[in-house]
């Protein structure tokens, strides 16, 4: 009886995490498209990486994390969560570096945080997250 318990709390706890990974994915791929768009139109760019606008890559970068987790059965979803989410963290690293020692980096939240802290922050989160699912989570 109190295996059966154990299993039944594990797959709760599994679901409870995915569920988490899959909003906070969805939160950083939602605020990477829009800070595209602001780019787009040219309201606010976000600084650009050989020509291309970091934002882009961030909205990638989420999309690809978001279907790794999505399809996480499949052999290549630890993979494609490594893509995804390296040039994520990579531009969050350097774009809280560069704001923290110069200022003026990264666009701002509408509260005026920078949003390369927030993207750290999400990036840091989802990968502890996605760790878990996949090593403590699937055994």
């Amino acid at each position: 009886m109190q295996d059966n318990e154990n299993k039944g709390l594990k797959k709760l706890i599994a679901a409870v995490i995915t569920a988490i990974l899959l909003v906070s994915l969805s939160a950083g791929l939602y605020g990477g498209i829009s800070v595209s768009y602001l780019t787009v139109t040219g309201i606010a760019p976000c600084p650009s990486v050989i020509n291309i606008p970091a934002c882009y890559l961030v909205s990638i970068g989420y999309l690809l994390m978001l279907m790794a987790a999505l399809f996480d059965r499949k052999k290549y979803s630890k993979w494609l969560f490594v893509v995804g989410w390296t040039p994520v963290i990579l531009l969050a690293v350097i774009g809280s570096a560069l704001e923290f020692s110069q200022g003026g980096i990264c666009p701002r939240s509408e509260m005026g945080t920078p949003l390369c802290y927030i993207s750290l922050s999400f990036a840091v989160f989802v990968a502890f997250l996605y760790w878990l699912k996949v090593t403590k989570l699937s055994k």
